[in-house]
């Protein structure tokens, strides 16, 4: 009974010679994260939801070992301040796909007084609350920035709708109908952006093909 629990846990690492050889080792230095620019890709082919847990897994951990440098930074006059100097980006596809990482609603809670920024991208806001259930919310409510794109979701777009407001004409309309939020136009860029306390607008992001590359240092 012991080992076959153990077995149904160690299994995802040991399912393939080449995927144990890869995890025997690592070349990745977390500590360089806060000292000089590096980024780390994880990727893994939508197809396969076999090796999702390892994702969750690396950033469970590696979100738990930059908290724990953080607690030791030391400012210019030699206290711990208690956060990063040089802020981490957890950038997240298909974040509602992943499996579950626990404590993530904690997670996103604490990560910005750590100079930790989260980066969520999702399809579908029902495949979060499938994941997260009643924690959704408190997932939702600390992204501080939405850019929305589209959605056939009623329930999304009326939430969303609802934050943009309403006019001030009696009776009050929306200021971006539900009809509205469907037809933003893609080919074009145009999005809908809703950032802090600022008025929501509409805004138009080229496509990555259309960025100047040449400007980008790494």
């Amino acid at each position: 009974s012991i080992l076959s629990v153990f077995d149904q846990k160690i299994r995802i690492f040991s399912m393939q010679p080449a995927l144990l050889n890869t995890l025997s080792e690592s070349n990745i230095n977390i500590d360089l994260l806060s000292q000089e620019p590096t980024a780390i890709f994880l990727i893994m082919p939508d197809e396969k939801t076999g090796y999702h847990g390892l994702v969750s897994l690396f950033i469970k951990q590696s979100y738990e070992y930059i908290i724990f440098k953080a607690q030791h930074e030391k400012g210019n006059n030699g206290f711990q301040i208690g956060k990063l100097k040089t802020r981490v980006n957890y950038i997240l596809d298909e974040f509602s796909s992943l499996p579950t990482i626990k404590d993530f609603p904690a997670m996103i809670t604490a990560s910005r007084s750590r100079n930790i920024r989260f980066t969520l991208i999702i399809q579908s806001k029902h495949q979060l609350i499938q994941r997260y259930k009643d924690e959704t919310d408190t997932i939702q409510t600390n992204c501080n920035n939405w850019i929305f794109l589209t959605s056939r979701e009623m329930k999304l777009l009326n939430e969303i709708s609802a934050l943009c407001g309403e006019t001030s004409k009696n009776p009050p309309r929306p200021i971006l109908s539900v009809s509205a939020l469907q037809r933003l136009d893609k080919e074009s860029g145009e999005v809908l952006i809703l950032s802090g306390r600022f008025k929501p607008f509409i805004s138009f992001l080229p496509d990555i093909s259309e960025y100047d590359l040449s400007l980008i240092h790494i």
